[in-house]
């Protein structure tokens, strides 16, 4: 006799028993009766012939052969919604919600979310825009299912995306890069830009101090428009109004920023995994791209020489 195909709505219950290790919650989640969860639960212990769960009255734990079993029904799940999104990215539907730093939203966000909207037009965006390091910690307790973020020191979850230079810029008709104190447009404390920068400027023995600090990448602009302070920018973010001030006049070099994406630990639904996936691959073809600009920049200067 032919074996019984799994039943994904039944491998989605148990996982969803699995992740919460709550017959109720589960229930919650999936919008249904706990007692419709418990019989989908059983019907598919009859089929594979073991127990999948111990539970009594206040607890629900996986055995063994449950824990085995999870790997392999998350696998069969995501292979089938892989299928699905391969031949339908057109019907794809769901809500995702990207969170990234102001400055990011305005550089690099626009293509990607062209990109994303061209691959899954009839899936919902909710874009947050705030410090990249508190929407890290609040990731899971907010339910952010990705975060375009600069690398952060002790966090080994982040998927390389690209690398960004860190300029340092005033307006383009000013003068404020020669105060003395050098007056200094940065993000609040906590901000790897404005770590890199005063640590640079201590290095190099030049003096400075805190003119402006802002929570919005608008305020820093203003500043700097305004020919009052030097901040410190992402190279996509300098435009015909900065200036980029270099090393010979007083402005060491600073380190590169890296990019990353980073994704919930747990419950990443279908349409955050591929656009993860559609992310990255727009940051691979964008660096490409750089390169072949720099290559075809350097023959140019050897064919002038």
């Amino acid at each position: 006799m032919r074996q019984q195909d799994f039943d994904l709505d039944q491998l989605r219950t148990f996982m969803a028993v699995w992740e919460t290790r709550s017959f109720t919650q589960a229930a919650a989640r999936q919008h249904r009766t706990q007692s419709a969860i418990s019989m989908k639960v059983k019907r598919l212990e009859e089929q594979v012939g073991e127990r999948l769960f111990e539970r009594n009255t206040t607890t629900v734990t996986p055995t063994s052969v449950g824990e085995r079993f999870a790997a392999l029904a998350q696998r069969i799940i995501e292979a089938h919604e892989d299928a699905l999104f391969a031949f339908n990215h057109a019907l794809a539907t769901g809500k995702l919600t990207l969170a990234t730093s102001e400055t990011y939203a305005s550089c690099l966000l626009p293509p990607i979310l062209s990109e994303v909207s061209k691959t899954f037009p009839n899936i919902e965006m909710e874009i947050r825009c705030g410090h990249s390091w508190k929407m890290l910690e609040s990731m899971e307790a907010d339910g952010i299912d990705l975060v375009i973020a600069t690398k952060y020191p002790g966090r080994q979850d982040g998927q390389p995306l690209g690398r960004e230079r860190l300029m340092w810029v005033c307006k383009h008709d000013s003068d404020v890069h020669r105060a003395n104190p050098l007056p200094l447009a940065v993000f609040p404390d906590g901000c790897l830009y404005r770590r890199a920068a005063i640590a640079a400027l201590n290095a190099n023995k030049r003096n400075w101090r805190i003119g402006y600090t802002s929570l919005n990448h608008e305020g820093l602009l203003a500043a700097v428009d305004a020919g009052s302070a030097v901040s410190i920018m992402i190279e996509s973010a300098v435009n015909d109004r900065h200036r980029v001030l270099l090393p010979a006049e007083g402005f060491p070099e600073l380190p590169a920023a890296d990019i990353e994406l980073y994704s919930r630990a747990s419950e990443i639904s279908p349409v955050a995994r591929h656009v993860s996936d559609t992310i990255r691959r727009h940051f691979k073809r964008r660096q490409y791209e750089r390169e072949l600009q720099a290559i075809n920049a350097i023959e140019t200067v050897a064919a002038v020489a």
